[in-house]
């Protein structure tokens, strides 16, 4: 199923075939562990999809082969926000600075705010020193709104992160 596309990339359901791939990508299919076992991958498929009414990911896929470049995701910000957070990921290094995660996020953006109209807000968190994702939010229309200290995940101490938000 085809969430949004865009003229590089193809923001699409993922597919059993994907899982592999995006398995070495720790915390990029589920949000609530890190999703690195093949097993566990396929049997979350088979259940749900990776695809609920408050959680998902979704594979961004190159428009003209449809090789997967990398996966989104979406889960809810917080039982007081009325919106969603995102994470994105380019799988490989020489995926990244072509423009193609800058319109994989505008179209899931779009996508989330036509598929739950009640969704207000779209939020992403982005650590400090992540200048390329800092820039990338930016073009795609997120305003920084402040810092979230010790909240990063990517290292043994949490590092501040930069709370970026897009709205309806």
């Amino acid at each position: 199923m085809i969430l949004g596309e865009g003229e590089r990339v193809r923001v699409r359901r993922l597919a059993l075939a994907d899982l592999e791939q995006a398995a070495p990508f720790q915390y990029t299919l589920f949000i609530t562990e890190p999703g690195t076992a093949l097993p566990r991958l396929v049997e979350a498929f088979h259940q749900t999809g990776f695809w609920t009414q408050v959680a998902g990911a979704a594979a961004i896929a190159d428009k003209a082969t449809n090789r997967l470049l990398g996966t989104l995701q979406f889960y809810r910000a917080g039982p007081g926000v009325h919106g969603f957070e995102i994470g994105y990921i380019l799988h490989h290094e020489a995926d990244r600075g072509r423009g193609s995660a800058s319109e994989a996020l505008r179209l899931f953006g779009d996508h989330l705010f036509t598929e739950h109209p009640g969704c207000h807000r779209l939020q992403l968190v982005i650590e400090t020193w992540n200048a390329a994702s800092a820039r990338l939010a930016e073009a795609c229309g997120y305003a920084r709104e402040g810092i979230l200290r010790k909240a990063g995940y990517s290292s043994a101490e949490p590092e501040d992160c930069f709370l970026y938000s897009r709205v309806r």
